[in-house]
């Protein structure tokens, strides 16, 4: 099992690493840290699939499986009525009064697209707070990640079989926001879940280690 620093995600050589004194040591960033931490955090025992958190679910199939959970967040009540706010001040000041007015200004509206590309991208953000949902459906080898709302969604294909492990690591994103994510090792590593809580995350992450990981850990 690979060993990630917390802090800037740098993979661990076996020289960075004291089993006996129980410290690690980063060679990117310099952070120091108990390596057992990292490796409790990894680890689990069976998981009990007929007692999910609130909001997320397992459902055996014929030659597979489903397991999900929803992406609704309390900070909803933050962010929609910010993006109905936001948007209704932006989008009506820009193109409202151009309809108002009857009249079509090339460089007003150009101004505006910026803003409503970020209508969309936010707005998004803020719909999957609401009814948003995590669901990795795997039949046979072939699985699928999908991360949307209703049927609508980003879908992400991958071969179960080629899964070699199944983890929880930090991913840093602009402006170096730090969110915890699920990974899955193969030919080409998938992540996902970054918009579930602790306790949905960690319920996938350990069904999907169970499932898919079976011998190889």
């Amino acid at each position: 099992m690979q060993v990630l620093c917390p802090k800037c995600c740098q993979v661990l050589a076996g020289n960075d690493m004291n089993v006996v004194t129980d410290i690690a040591r980063c060679p990117r960033c310099g952070e120091v840290f108990a390596l057992s931490s990292l490796v409790e955090a990894n680890a689990s025992g069976p998981v009990d699939l007929n007692d999910p958190p609130r909001g997320a679910w397992y459902r055996a199939e014929f030659n597979g499986f489903v397991v999900g959970a929803t992406t609704r967040h309390p900070i909803a009540l933050f962010l929609v009525p910010f993006m109905c706010v936001w948007s209704g001040f932006s989008l009506g000041g820009i193109y409202g009064s151009q309809i108002v007015q009857g009249k079509f200004n090339l460089g007003q509206s150009l101004f505006g697209i910026p803003f409503v590309l970020g209508t969309l991208l936010f707005g998004s953000i803020a719909l999957m707070t609401v009814c948003g949902k995590l669901v990795v459906r795997v039949c046979d080898s072939e699985g699928v990640v999908f991360t949307g709302i209703g049927p609508f969604g980003w879908r992400r294909p991958f071969n179960s079989l080629q899964i070699t492990t199944v983890r929880i690591e930090p991913y840093f994103s602009g402006s170096n926001r730090q969110s915890m994510t699920i990974v899955l090792d193969g030919p080409h590593k998938l992540r996902f879940g970054s918009g579930l809580t602790e306790a949905r995350r960690d319920f996938v992450a350990n069904v999907l280690r169970q499932e898919l990981t079976k011998g190889n850990l």
